[in-house]
């Protein structure tokens, strides 16, 4: 999964000041100089650049629980170790770019300050998420409330959290769904014109979603129990997975999970791709739903 850094409680006029010159500057770096005497270990050990740069969260000092901001890092220096050439060129940038910074500053209300972050890309989130959502890299459990500024985490990346447009995921799936089926009315030139103009790349969207966290002993029960057999129509596992080398198969609740099924081995059965397709999208679907048992017969199906 790939990684992010988490920072707490930056002064939001810091950032404000950013997003202010980035408008007129679009595409510079520019820089956040956290108040703390130690490095930040994973940026020192490996610093982030252009081509690989690292998803940036920020609450604020105002709202140390909330993601605010968020941004790409480009570059990691430690103070101390900048030389003269350099810093006098950051300073002169600083002066240009991010004036109430004043300069690039060693220690700052009697905190020592070594860590310089470049970034891009900040963008303030009309849509606050909680901090509570993070997953720490180094143990995996969510990140816990914080009461005051300072400190940072490594965690892992969310998708998507940069992007403004948010939709419920079902809505965008039975949209998509109804927008298909109108289309496929159409006939061939219709679909040519309107595709003439059509934009290439699709806008991307954070979507909100709930599902159901699954008993992984159902899963495991029932796919040995199939022993590599769809057990709906009986043949053999399209393939194997290059994960572990087991026959791959998809386990279906006959009564699906939103309509009130149990999560258990009898209202499971493990499928072959093109059988789980058909129990959600085919013309057999109630019939299939109604013969949850484990043994349905080929004959008897086709019929």
């Amino acid at each position: 999964m790939e990684k992010a850094l988490y920072i707490n409680g930056v002064y939001e006029g810091v950032l404000d000041e950013i997003l202010k010159s980035q408008e007129s500057n679009p595409g510079k770096t520019f820089y956040l100089q956290p108040y703390s005497g130690s490095s930040i270990k994973q940026l020192k050990n490996k610093p982030p650049n252009q081509t690989s740069p690292l998803p940036l969260y920020i609450s604020t000092t105002a709202q140390l629980n909330q993601i605010c901001y968020v941004a790409d890092i480009i570059g990691w220096e430690d103070k101390n170790k900048i030389p003269a050439e350099r810093l006098a060129k950051l300073n002169e940038h600083i002066k240009l770019f991010q004036p109430n910074e004043n300069e690039i500053y060693f220690d700052a209300q009697g905190k020592k300050c070594v860590n310089l972050i470049s970034i891009i890309n900040l963008k303030k989130l009309t849509n606050q998420l909680s901090t509570s959502i993070l997953i720490k890299e180094s143990n995996g459990e969510a990140l816990k409330p914080r009461s005051r500024s300072g400190g940072w985490s490594y965690v892992y990346a969310l998708p998507l959290i940069t992007y403004n447009e948010t939709v419920v995921k079902e809505r965008l799936d039975d949209d998509l769904q109804r927008a298909i089926s109108n289309a496929y009315r159409d006939n061939i030139e219709s679909l040519n014109k309107r595709l003439a103009v059509a934009p290439i790349y699709p806008n991307r969207v954070q979507t909100i979603s709930s599902d159901f966290k699954r008993n992984a002993d159902v899963i495991a029960f029932v796919l040995k129990r199939a022993k590599g057999k769809c057990e709906l129509c009986g043949s053999d596992a399209p393939f194997f997975k290059a994960s572990n080398g087991s026959p791959y198969l998809e386990v279906h609740h006959w009564i699906k999970l939103s309509e009130g099924g149990e999560d258990t081995v009898e209202n499971a059965g493990a499928l072959c791709p093109n059988c789980h397709k058909e129990a959600h999208f085919g013309q057999n679907q109630e019939f299939i739903k109604n013969n949850k048992s484990l043994a349905i017969d080929a004959k008897n199906y086709a019929a």
